[in-house]
């Protein structure tokens, strides 16, 4: 126990704001977080057709679905802390309208090459508005507040790649494949205009503030609220919970393909369908829960923590119940309600704990951002290769998808047990 008190941070908050975190101003940012996403997915339609014209393989062509994906990790780890620096609202506009340009040059790539360069700076560009989505929610509100609205931004984040590919569809249906990148550039100018109208700055940084949590003047005002100190530990144990959740997700998503169609017999449609519908779950999960943080049961209020441990107890069951399915060859019925189950959740855990560890972070916003942007991305990218070097059937993606939720839910309870010894030094 500690001899001595740990001192408090003071944390801006929007109690008497001129700005705060309207039900308008969170939409645009659901916008603004889920152009990156539909930066892949309603490409992902188009992918036969750009290796025919640009007279590559099939393999060569899904390249530029992992130069974008690396774009993104790397260019929060950038933009983050730039924002810190900066302010929000610059590096947002700056990254917005780059995409537009970018997504435009994608669509008269002559060759892979190119084409592989274009999209590598069109990632990196795409993902301020990740990075900076989080951040802007913690410069407003902080704790269950902040909870409520990651779990919609998250949410908005699964929709989209479910949807998405019906964008691409839609559009093959008239045009070639280049002409996604096109419409891509008209949606992100739509945003960026809409950006630059409504979104305040809400991180001025005065000449000579360097750390966090010290005095600004912001246009929240100068209300001060006390919240609990900021715990390494912690903020690393909440941004693994966020990583492990999405790893699990990953393991699903990667072998969803081979599994349907190959192991089940799913048409494409059929599959696609499938996937549609767990995505789904995995946003309404989410909604539900962002509209519940918060509020007053029989057994007390539901805090963002008590979401993450209910969420991740759903994700142990669900992905024991799909191991269950696939160790047993059950119908295929009863795996996907076990995939209905695991992945539920998944937009809940991750919503709730990135504010909680923003809230937890030693770091500045942006960064902090960054950190969970980037360890997220890296354990989602390491699911699929992972799952293929353990076999070609369904068992190793239920062995990657129990041992994430495992490892979540351990992380979840390192960090409440961290939270419970702060207080009682207190």
């Amino acid at each position: 126990m500690s001899t001595s008190p740990s001192p408090t941070r003071a944390i801006l908050t929007p109690t008497t704001a001129t700005v705060i975190l309207s039900g308008g101003l969170l939409a645009l940012l659901v916008l603004v977080s889920a152009m990156p996403p539909l930066g892949t997915a309603a490409y992902l339609a188009g992918l036969p057709m750009a290796a025919e014209d640009l007279g590559i393989t099939t393999g060569a062509a899904q390249l530029t679905l992992t130069v974008y994906i690396i774009g993104l990790a790397l260019g929060q780890v950038v933009i983050g802390p730039l924002s810190d620096r900066l302010g929000r609202r610059k590096p947002l506009l700056i990254g917005i309208g780059a995409f537009v340009i970018f997504s435009v040059a994608i669509a008269f790539s002559p060759n892979l090459e190119v084409m592989l360069g274009l999209r590598l700076l069109q990632g990196i560009s795409a993902s301020a508005g990740m990075v900076l989505g989080r951040a802007i929610v913690h410069d407003l509100v902080q704790g269950d507040r902040a909870a409520r609205a990651l779990n919609i931004i998250t949410a908005a984040g699964l929709i989209v790649p479910a949807l998405a590919p019906l964008l691409g569809s839609a559009i093959l249906a008239f045009a070639d494949w280049r002409t996604i990148f096109l419409v891509l550039a008209g949606l992100g100018a739509a945003v960026g205009i809409w950006s630059a109208i409504k979104i305040p700055e809400t991180h001025p940084v005065p000449k000579g503030e360097t750390a966090k949590g010290t005095e600004a003047s912001t246009p929240a005002g100068r209300y001060q609220a006390t919240v609990p100190p900021s715990s390494p530990l912690r903020f690393a144990m909440y941004t693994a919970v966020v990583s492990f959740a999405f790893m699990a997700m990953y393991s699903y998503v990667s072998s969803a393909p081979f599994i349907f169609q190959q192991l089940h017999g799913f048409t494409p449609a059929g599959y696609a369908w499938a996937g549609a519908l767990l995505s789904l779950t995995m946003a309404g999960v989410g909604i539900a829960g962002s509209r519940l943080i918060g509020s007053t049961n029989r057994f007390g209020v539901l805090t963002a923590s008590s979401a993450v441990l209910i969420g991740l107890v759903v994700l142990v069951v669900g992905s024991v119940l799909v191991l269950i399915t696939v160790l047993t060859e059950a119908h295929v019925a009863w795996y996907i309600a076990a995939l209905a189950v695991a992945v539920a959740p998944v937009a809940l855990i991750s919503g709730s704990a990135s504010a909680l560890a923003m809230d937890a972070s030693p770091l500045r916003g942006g960064a902090s951002s960054a950190v969970i942007g980037f360890t997220q991305s890296l354990l989602g990218a390491a699911a699929p290769p992972l799952v293929g070097v353990l076999g070609v059937d369904a068992r190793p993606m239920a062995a990657v998808l129990v041992s994430a939720a495992l490892l979540a839910i351990a992380a979840a309870l390192i960090a409440e047990s961290t939270k419970a010894k702060t207080r009682t030094s207190l």
